[in-house]
């Protein structure tokens, strides 16, 4: 086998575990933050559409991880195959990369999402205050996911053509495969933390400020 048709196949490869990954994480998250909506509407049913609008929020922000592992497959399919054996590496650890670092960020940022629904059938007052959380938080559970379509951009773009073939192609995999992995812990971590801080302002909402605050702190050193 040629090095251009091992690197398109690398490349093929990595796009799938992209997308693939990335589309199971998004879509259990997506399903969470519904099921839970569902309940919050049977519990109060006059909030249905206040709920309802938390939910499509919280939806949204759990599919921007989706759209990252999107974006890497893409230029993954469409990659150059003109480069050295490496390269083959370097797709497919891009892939892998993007792919588990969307899986923990889709299934992370949902769990913020899956509170504010609940707290908004249980303190409807306090919905624009558990929203605001709500956003915030989610958003940081990104972070990850950001950090793992930055490092397939390095390893799809980089010129490795004059590194020697081993140790280097080892290297290139576990560069995808911690990033990848570490990512999963980050965002799940995150969204733990962001899920107890909209239930702490669903149950008091005098004491969002303090609770968010300790949030970000929480999920910083996450």
């Amino acid at each position: 086998m040629d090095v251009q048709a091992l690197t398109h196949i690398a490349g093929y490869f990595g796009g799938g575990i992209a997308i693939g990954l990335g589309g199971i994480g998004t879509a259990i998250g997506e399903g969470y933050i519904a099921a839970e909506a569902n309940f919050a509407t049977s519990r109060n049913p006059k909030l249905s559409g206040d709920i309802f609008k938390t939910m499509l929020i919280g939806q949204a922000l759990s599919e921007s991880a989706s759209i990252f592992a999107l974006v890497i497959t893409i230029l993954l399919l469409f990659a150059d195959a003109s480069g050295s054996q490496l390269q083959s590496a370097g797709l497919l650890s891009a892939g892998v990369c993007m792919g588990l670092g969307a899986l923990g960020s889709g299934i992370g940022a949902a769990l913020p999402g899956v509170e504010g629904c609940i707290g908004v059938a249980r303190q409807p007052e306090s919905s624009s205050r558990l929203t605001t959380n709500m956003l915030i938080g989610s958003a940081i559970c990104q972070t990850p996911a950001i950090f793992s379509m930055v490092v397939s951009l390095l390893l799809i773009f980089m010129d490795f053509s004059r590194a020697p073939l081993s140790p280097t192609w080892a290297a290139l995999l576990s560069a995808g495969l911690c990033t990848g992995l570490a990512a999963i812990g980050s965002s799940y971590g995150s969204g733990l933390a962001a899920r107890a801080s909209c239930q702490g302002i669903a149950r008091n909402p005098e004491s969002a400020g303090n609770v968010t605050t300790t949030m970000l702190i929480g999920q910083a050193v996450t």
